[in-house]
């Protein structure tokens, strides 16, 4: 797909902005309350699998320089790898979420 010659780098430079602000409040966040290693991880494990996601979806829409005759089916494959990779980092997050509000609430009993 062809954008504006400046997209590409927006998209890149924005994309790895949002990146690193995100696991920068993340630690940030860890250190201020301190939950478990574990639930971390799965927090660690969402922002690394999004930020593959997010590579390989800029890599689809062709924000790289690639001269490559099987073009559309690599971007195909970028994309559903996005996909996949999208779906592991959502999995992650929502089980570092479901630890994290088990850990907090208080027990019935």
């Amino acid at each position: 797909m062809y954008l504006e010659a400046e997209v590409y780098g927006l998209l890149n430079w924005g994309f790895a902005t949002v990146m690193g602000l995100e696991l920068i409040s993340l630690i940030f966040i860890w250190l201020h309350n301190r939950f478990s290693k574990e639930t971390f991880g799965w927090f660690i494990g969402h922002t690394v699998f999004f930020a593959f996601a997010g590579y390989k979806l800029i890599e689809a829409i062709n924000t790289f320089e690639h001269n490559n005759p099987m073009g559309s089916e690599n971007a195909s494959l970028s994309i559903g790898t996005s996909g996949v990779l999208w779906t592991i980092s959502v999995t992650c997050l929502l089980i570092g979420l479901n630890r994290l509000i088990s850990s907090k609430a208080p027990r019935k009993g």
